[in-house]
């Protein structure tokens, strides 16, 4: 029932404020069964631009509501309005991110997606995996039940009102190219309010201009041209009046003595004015208290009208030439004006120094301990968590083919890592969870927060998302953390690039080093280890031990049975040689069917065994084996005295001796074998 809801909602919420006023509890630790009970219903806002005046007073309109229900907010935000070119392919990650099981209902903010590729995408989305009840914030073209501004009719009230409080006969009206559909139809309501008093705007009385002072120069010369000067101006909104009010001051006019002029939004920047300005209300936070009224009514299976209208109304002030008292002074608004600016300032020098410090960031797990630091000072900030998805470093399966490259585990798809977690100043403990939830569930059972989610992307690679919550569900983001954003995606691109490069890296090493057929060293790779195993038997005083194998019968094996099965026999020789050596041993295959091995630490005892078990691995291959011959190879070696510096010459003489010594014991082999 609708009523016993929104009553218990009532009632937890008075208690919670309550206790939390009297100081009974934490504000963080009342009633934890209440806490699990919002999480348990949750409503999805989708909505972009999330640090403009109306996307937040929305969204708090809508937590605030929603909280009085006894539901939580889950608000999936994106950053399309910034305009950041091909770097915001990967916005429509956003999609993959909500669990509409989870949500008891859906709120969409439609008309703040610049992006209709975007909007649409959610449209589907919302049609194809939604089943909860939807509402859309919209004034045109809505796809589902809707909530509306409607603040073009005060258009038609302060138009009114400047002929009849006022006496004004020449009315001009100041329109936006940039936002022509909105602005055409507030000049519509603005002409019905002259038609009804019988005033005709003559060729000079509407300008059509754009948010630049230069045009709000020419839209004031324009209406000069008229015979008669104007008498107001009704601007489309209260930026452009703003401009006009410049121009117009700077023109010599006294504002409203000579010139009144009104706006639309009801601005912070034009309350502050002197003359403050007649502007209309921008009720955005009823808009969202509003929303969250018809979704309930719809969750309850109520009836509800296609749209319902959240109106503004006409805020009078002094620039149309009303004569009013300021509540507030200026002065006020002039000291945070000008704390904005530095608290701007700092943000950027903060955003330049986190983008210089994470280049010299070569691991994720240290990127975390230094992001942190930066998250301790978003302002009013009560939760940060930074989400990756299992695979968000992982390597295409070109590159890995390319490479040869097997990795050691794929990544679940279903596995998410809360790699950075931050709840009251306090780091918690790295975990993973399931991807069914966007957090893990012991952080919602101690939680009544709002989260705002945010996709992790560059360009078209998606890594995961970032959710915030704020202290008392207060929403205070900032354009800073847009900046923010951008770096953190931006490390993590440069990480993964980073794990795939290493792994060409490796490969190009492999194959200058490599021997291909065997996967031992070849020259170039046996020629670096040599110098590094010389200088440190040099440093410990060891015994450098070169061993020599050579395949017995390669010619022959050519000749009866192919090139292919003689490099077969080649390789077999490597396999027997890579299972008895040390990790410290240096095994190379120069060319055709010679091996060398470069040790150390070996005694006379260790040499003699190394041999032994590579006779014994080619004996166990050969017992079955079904080729028709039978692959054995010859070995020698040859050591230094223990202490000895060894010089790559000495090297060289010791292979010699390895030689003569593998030498015999190929003679041995054919004697045996014409027996």
């Amino acid at each position: 029932d609708r009523s016993v809801s929104r009553g218990l909602g009532d009632v937890y919420k008075r208690q919670r404020l309550y206790c939390c006023k009297k100081k009974r509890l934490p504000d963080h630790g009342c009633f934890q069964g209440v806490f699990i009970m919002y999480h348990n219903k949750k409503i999805g806002i989708f909505i972009s631009h999330i640090m403009g005046f109306y996307q937040k007073n929305v969204c708090q309109g809508i937590i605030d509501k929603a909280l009085e229900y006894g539901y939580t907010a889950e608000i999936f935000a994106s950053m399309d309005g910034e305009n950041l070119g091909d770097y915001s392919l990967g916005e429509e990650s956003i999609l993959t991110l909500p669990n509409f099981d989870d949500l008891s209902g859906v709120i969409f903010a439609s008309e703040t997606y610049p992006n209709e590729q975007l909007k649409d995408q959610i449209y589907s989305l919302l049609k194809e995996k939604c089943h909860c009840p939807i509402i859309e914030i919209a004034v045109y073209k809505q796809q589902f039940p809707s909530v509306s501004l409607e603040n073009n009719h005060p258009f038609f009230d302060i138009t009114e009102h400047l002929i009849t409080e006022h006496h004004y006969k020449n009315i001009c009206y100041f329109g936006c190219a940039d936002e022509s559909f909105f602005s055409d139809a507030r000049e519509k309501f603005y002409r019905d309010a002259l038609k009804k008093h019988g005033i005709a705007p003559h060729a000079h009385s509407i300008y059509t201009g754009t948010y630049t002072a230069q045009s709000a120069a020419e839209a004031l010369r324009f209406f000069e041209e008229n015979e008669t000067k104007p008498d107001a101006v009704v601007c489309y909104n209260d930026k452009l009046a703003l401009l006009l009010m410049t121009a117009a001051i700077s023109a010599g006019y006294h504002i409203p003595e000579d010139l009144a002029i009104t706006g639309c939004d009801h601005s912070e920047e034009g309350q502050n004015l002197t003359p403050s300005l007649t502007t209309v209300s921008f009720p955005v936070y009823e808009l969202g208290e509003a929303s969250v009224e018809k979704l309930m009514k719809l969750i309850h299976e109520e009836n509800v009208p296609a749209i319902t209208v959240v109106h503004a109304q006409m805020v009078l002030e002094n620039s149309c030439g009303c004569s009013l008292t300021k509540e507030t002074p200026a002065i006020y608004f002039e000291q945070k004006l000008t704390s904005q600016i530095a608290s701007l300032e700092s943000s950027i020098l903060s955003s330049m120094k986190m983008s210089a410090e994470f280049q010299n960031i070569a691991d994720i797990d240290e990127a975390m301990d230094l992001l942190e630091n930066y998250v301790h000072s978003i302002p009013n900030c009560s939760e940060f968590y930074l989400c990756l998805y299992a695979n968000w470093d992982s390597v295409s399966q070109h590159i890995l083919e390319l490479t040869e490259n097997e990795m050691d585990f794929e990544p679940s798809q279903d596995e998410i890592i809360l790699k950075l977690s931050l709840r009251d100043g306090k780091r918690l403990p790295e975990c993973s969870f399931t991807k069914r939830s966007l957090l893990p569930e012991h952080i919602y059972r101690q939680s009544d927060s709002a989260y705002l989610y945010f996709p992790l992307f560059f360009k078209n690679k998606t890594f995961g998302y970032i959710a915030l919550a704020y202290e008392n569900n207060r929403i205070d983001y900032h354009f800073q953390l847009v900046h923010w954003f951008m770096n953190i995606n931006q490390l993590l691109k440069r990480l993964s690039d980073a794990k795939r490069t290493s792994i060409l890296v490796s490969h190009l090493e492999d194959i200058y080093t490599k021997d291909a057929l065997t996967g031992l060293y070849n020259k170039h790779g046996y020629l670096h280890r040599e110098t590094l195993l010389l200088q440190e038997a040099a440093e410990n005083q060891s015994t450098v031990t070169c061993f020599l194998f050579d395949l017995n019968r390669l010619k022959y094996i050519n000749d009866h049975y192919g090139h292919n099965e003689g490099d077969f026999a080649i390789q077999v020789i490597g396999h027997a040689l890579s299972s008895v050596t040390r990790s410290t041993d240096i095994c190379a295959r120069f060319s055709s069917d010679e091996f060398y091995l470069l040790t150390m630490d070996y005694t006379k005892e260790d040499a003699d065994e190394l041999l032994t078990r590579v006779y014994k691995y080619l004996d166990n291959y050969n017992k079955i084996s079904h080729k028709e011959y039978k692959i054995s190879a010859s070995g020698g070696y040859a050591q230094s005295t223990p202490g000895a510096s060894l010089s790559k010459e000495d090297v060289k003489a010791l292979f010699s001796k390895a030689d003569e010594h593998m030498y015999q014991q190929k003679q041995i082999f054919h004697q045996d074998l014409d027996k």
